[in-house]
């Protein structure tokens, strides 16, 4: 039996996430608080599911020899400075809610309901047009208009920041 304290809450249910922490060297500030943090590539970059969105392996073309490096892009909430050593953290989600099956499930669901209210206002109400192709139109409305708010709208409202830095370790001398 679960006590008060065990049993998990919604948030936790759809929302998990998994936070590594990582040592780099800052190379390049950008302009809204965005630090490129370098840093070694380790053998957590090849299952990470931050690895596509906040890390880029690094190509060396920049003539500093850093080939085999990861570029994090970081929020600088400290405000570090370039050739700052410094912590950063990455928060990774795997939840209910970030899977692609999940989007897909719930918009087969509304495709159904469109398809289910669609024929119920072409028999209630003489509308003009064969109640199959109503429900198919509200059917697909529902659908993309599931789609598009699960896909898009998320993230419009909710701000991703996969790394940022947490802590200056060691300050560059200039």
């Amino acid at each position: 039996m679960l006590s008060g304290n065990q049993i998990p809450s919604v948030k936790q249910l759809f929302e998990y996430q998994t936070t590594l922490e990582e040592v780099g060297v800052v190379s390049e500030l950008r302009e809204k608080r965005i630090a490129i943090v370098l840093r070694e590539e380790g053998d957590g970059c090849s299952g990470c599911g931050a690895s596509g969105g906040c890390c880029i392996r690094n190509d060396g073309g920049d003539g500093g020899g850093s080939e085999g490096k990861r570029r994090i892009f970081a929020d600088n909430i400290p405000y570090a400075r370039v050739g700052d050593t410094v912590r950063v953290e990455i928060e990774t989600s795997a939840g209910i809610v970030d899977s692609q099956s999940f989007l897909y499930v719930i918009s087969f669901i509304m495709l159904a309901l469109g398809l289910a209210v669609g024929y119920f206002i072409a028999n209630l109400i003489a509308v003009g047009i064969p109640a199959a192709l109503l429900s198919l139109l509200i059917g697909c409305a529902f659908m993309v208009g599931t789609m598009g708010v699960l896909r898009f709208g998320r993230q419009a409202v909710v701000q991703n920041s996969l790394a940022r830095i947490v802590e200056i370790i060691d300050t560059a001398d200039q």
